[in-house]
């Protein structure tokens, strides 16, 4: 409710200028109405430096911001100001398919704007081009970092503890026995906020489903494969060992993602299986001085079968009813720009969608770019599924597994329903 409020009183301070003019005035306010923009996004750091580096190169813009940390409220908030005629004229998305938020969804109900004429749009590769456009084949985002999941150490605590990090399976469940002998969580994890559930699956599925077999998901939609039928029940059984093998903290379902990185930066816990930007939010609670690394998380006996879930992570659009349009296609184009492309990156513990020759991979991403080049790295797999009902089923009944309710094959056989629903 706060966030909504708050949007509104921008967008009332944004236009109120338009909206009480007298026709004397009218030229004054059209022109200042032109040097406005106003932007939603959920996590602010990274866009806010985005938005102070714009602002800075076009002398005169103001870009009227709201953020909030919470992705299941922002998702609904602006779906709903999308409806209402009220969104913002740019807004941070999700690639491909697979929530109410994402490319092909927002696309579909043709809430973007097209901007495949935009010189960026030209260059994108049939990679990211299958994340950013719509069911028309319109290129409707732009592309920002590429995100990826895997183990992220806290390398102070870690340092402390004196364990080494696993690089099979078996040496998983090790290090989790070895971490809790010394009474410290092996990895947090903070399920009460729903997002966080699908981590671990999508870590474990890269190197168990999708790397083996790269055209799973073709092979679901030609009714050939199934989640139940397939190496997703090995993956969701390692997640159940890996709690009831007490590799995370006390209670996940109570704890949620601030708490989960709040115990990640100060050390209560070795590592996280997350997001690579996910760090952003774990310095806030580090002690000075505190580094962080990652390595791909395995789910076999052979290190070298590991996969990395490596995909488009932050993409951004522009709502077709922009009240700047004009201005909202120049923001597009310095996110596209190697400086946009770099500030963003660094800013969110990424690396650079369309590559930027200024940006420096630290320990976070040299395992990330190391894997691309070695091809062993997978998409995220909700990118290509046919609907958002398929991950609201998913993160939910993570949390009912977890609590006990349910038992695998439930979860899967609630996945294969969502998947084939119309």
């Amino acid at each position: 409710m706060k966030f909504g409020k708050t949007f509104a009183s921008v967008c009332c301070l944004a236009f109120a200028a338009a909206a009480c003019s007298t026709s004397g005035g009218g030229a004054t306010t059209a022109a200042a109405s032109e040097k406005v923009l106003t932007l939603a996004a959920a996590g602010q750091g990274p866009a806010k430096a985005a938005v102070a580096a714009f602002e800075k190169a076009n002398p005169g813009v103001t870009v009227k911001t709201i953020y909030t940390e919470d992705d299941a409220s922002y998702q609904q908030q602006i779906r709903t100001q999308l409806s209402s005629g009220t969104a913002p004229d740019v807004f941070r998305m999700w690639p491909g398919g697979g929530n109410t938020m994402a490319v092909r969804d927002l696309g579909k109900d043709g809430m973007l704007m097209d901007l495949s004429g935009e010189a960026w749009a030209g260059g994108l590769s049939a990679d990211l081009k299958s994340v950013t456009t719509d069911p028309a084949g319109k290129v409707v985002a732009i592309p920002v970092t590429i995100g990826a999941i895997g183990a992220v150490w806290n390398d102070q605590a870690l340092a402390a503890s004196g364990l080494g990090k696993p690089a099979t399976w078996p040496e998983v469940l090790k290090f989790c026995a070895d971490a809790k002998a010394k009474g410290v969580a092996a990895f947090a994890l903070g399920l009460k906020s729903a997002w966080v559930t699908q981590l671990v699956p999508y870590a474990l599925t890269a190197s168990l489903v999708y790397g083996p077999t790269p055209d799973f998901t073709r092979r679901q939609l030609d009714g050939k494969a199934t989640f139940a039928g397939s190496a997703w029940k090995q993956a969701l059984e390692k997640y159940v060992e890996m709690r009831d093998k007490g590799c995370f903290n006390d209670s996940p379902n109570g704890v949620g993602y601030d708490e989960q990185m709040q115990m990640f930066g100060q050390g209560k816990a070795l590592g996280v299986v997350h997001v690579l930007s996910a760090v952003q939010s774990a310095l806030k609670y580090a002690p000075n001085g505190t580094t962080f690394s990652m390595t791909p998380f395995p789910a076999t006996d052979n290190a070298d079968g590991t996969y990395v879930p490596v995909s488009v992570g932050i993409v951004y659009g522009v709502n077709a009813k922009a009240k700047n349009p004009a201005l909202a296609k120049k923001f597009m184009e310095f996110l596209a720009s190697p400086e946009g492309q770099a500030l963003y990156a660094t800013a969110s513990g990424s690396s650079p969608a369309l590559g930027s020759p200024s940006f420096q991979a630290d320990a976070l991403q040299r395992p990330v770019l190391d894997a691309v080049a070695a091809k062993r790295s997978t998409l995220y797999p909700d990118q290509s599924w046919p609907n958002a009902k398929v991950q609201q089923e998913h993160l939910t009944s993570i949390q009912e597994l977890f609590n006990g309710t349910v038992d695998v094959p439930t979860v899967l056989s609630r996945m294969d329903a969502a998947f084939t629903a119309k």
